[in-house]
């Protein structure tokens, strides 16, 4: 019935890339995913294909006209992609995460009804190698696929229902940090990994920024300074925003992709895992970004050789110590290479008004954060991830206000209150 799938699978790369960012590569790293957005047909095509558009993206083509018919999806998709490849020559470059929403909505979309699309999400996981190991432990519920044997689901619709839900959980002497994602399919991970571009740009990115605008780091006087701010203003770091607070994690839930599940992404974290943003550690983790890509990797292989001892890494790693000793000249001069591969959770200094309003930490990531490697945070009860999606997020949303939790009082700049009082006055 699905047969059409394997061969676009297997031989297009656009189409496997696609399907691998958007649900296996979660399934792998999380043990669930959330198909409910294109089995439901929530997407409007005229919102995609704006959006693409805008971004410039050949996928766009996809979009034009009506959506493809199953018996004919292959030959509608060389169609309607012939002019863009000529255009844009041979080479494929890395999908964004909306590409590859958009292919994956384009073919579900070929399908009859939901019914149709539901019984097609269960034939992905028969029919796709990389997913063969788990099959006997999938479950299906509301659209969203999870492995038995690895989480524990569950749907929660208002705020007094999270509340009541964070009270059952056993805290086992661990502190409770959040994060919220408007969409259940983001995977726990840093801005600057999110992409090989960005990760092999890391340095200039950081560079670019510290020489473009040097006035405004005149009072930063650590690394991890720098990288707070660039968070700030958007440039993407090895930072990983996190709060003490449920409710701001839950209005980041909630607060954009109506047609997607949201989550509140529960963190537990030991005593160690935990740092000061004065840490010697974390001066390492943050000194990180001065260097380029391929001194990162060689760092990483020193770190991950077999048998190799403290002086032999420290010898080696020099540049890193010495970038450490011009922030903290009162560093001593070795470096646990176990530092550098690992993520910790770091508290923010209260010196912004936004982090005070957002009640806000960090993950600080080192250079092993694979797609799996902050799953080490995740709350979990008797060997399974607990995962927490939201429903109704508009109503969550107006629940949220009587908490004066809103866009003005977490982002307190003039700019976005601004913009938050003429959405209000004007709805």
């Amino acid at each position: 019935m699905f047969f059409f799938f394997e061969d676009l699978y297997y031989t297009n790369e656009d189409i496997c890339q696609a399907f691998k960012k958007i649900c296996l590569d979660k399934m792998l790293a999380d043990g669930y995913f959330d198909m409910s957005t294109y089995i439901f047909g929530r997407i409007r095509k005229e919102d995609m294909y704006a959006s693409l558009t805008a971004h410039r993206s050949k996928y766009a083509a996809l979009y034009r006209g009506a959506y493809p018919k199953k018996d004919t999806i292959a030959s509608e998709w060389k169609q309607r992609l012939a002019n863009t490849e000529q255009q844009d020559g041979p080479d494929q470059t890395e999908l964004t995460y909306e590409e590859s929403g958009a292919i994956v909505n384009w073919i579900y979309r070929a399908l009859k009804n939901s019914q149709e699309r539901e019984k097609f999400t269960e034939y992905i996981f028969k029919s796709l190698k990389d997913l063969h190991h788990i099959q006997n432990n999938i479950r299906f519920s509301k659209g969203v696929v999870y492995n038995a044997a690895k989480v524990n689901l569950h749907f929660l619709s208002s705020v007094s229902g999270v509340n009541t839900f964070l009270s059952t959980l056993k805290k086992k002497g661990n502190t409770l940090f959040f994060r919220g994602h408007a969409d259940a399919n983001y995977i726990l991970r840093p801005s600057i990994m999110r992409s090989t571009q960005l990760m092999q740009n890391e340095s200039r990115l950081y560079h670019e920024l510290l020489i473009n605008c040097p006035e405004d780091f005149e009072k930063c006087h650590t690394h991890l300074e720098k990288l707070v701010k660039m968070q700030h203003y958007g440039l993407p770091t090895r930072l990983l925003d996190i709060t003490r607070n449920p409710l701001v994690a839950l209005y980041f839930a909630c607060e954009s992709r109506p047609e997607s599940y949201g989550e509140l992404i529960l963190i537990s974290a030991e005593n160690h895992e935990i740092k000061y943003p004065q840490s010697d550690t974390v001066s390492v983790l943050a000194s990180l970004p001065v260097f380029s890509y391929e001194k990162q990797q060689e760092f990483l292989t020193l770190a991950l050789t077999p048998g190799i001892s403290s002086r032999e890494f420290n010898k080696k790693a020099a540049r890193l110590i010495h970038e450490v000793r011009l922030e903290k000249p009162a560093f001593q001069a070795e470096v646990n290479s176990a530092d550098i591969l690992n993520n910790y959770i770091v508290y923010a200094l209260k010196n912004n008004n936004r982090i005070i309003k957002q009640d806000g930490a960090f993950i600080l990531c080192g250079l092993s954060a694979e797609a799996d490697s902050l799953d080490q945070f995740r709350y979990k009860e008797r060997g399974r991830k607990t995962v927490v999606l939201i429903e109704k997020k508009k109503r969550i949303l107006e629940q949220l206000e009587t908490f004066s939790i809103n866009r003005a009082s977490l982002f307190p700049e003039i700019e976005c209150v601004a913009e938050y009082l003429k959405n209000k006055f004007d709805r």
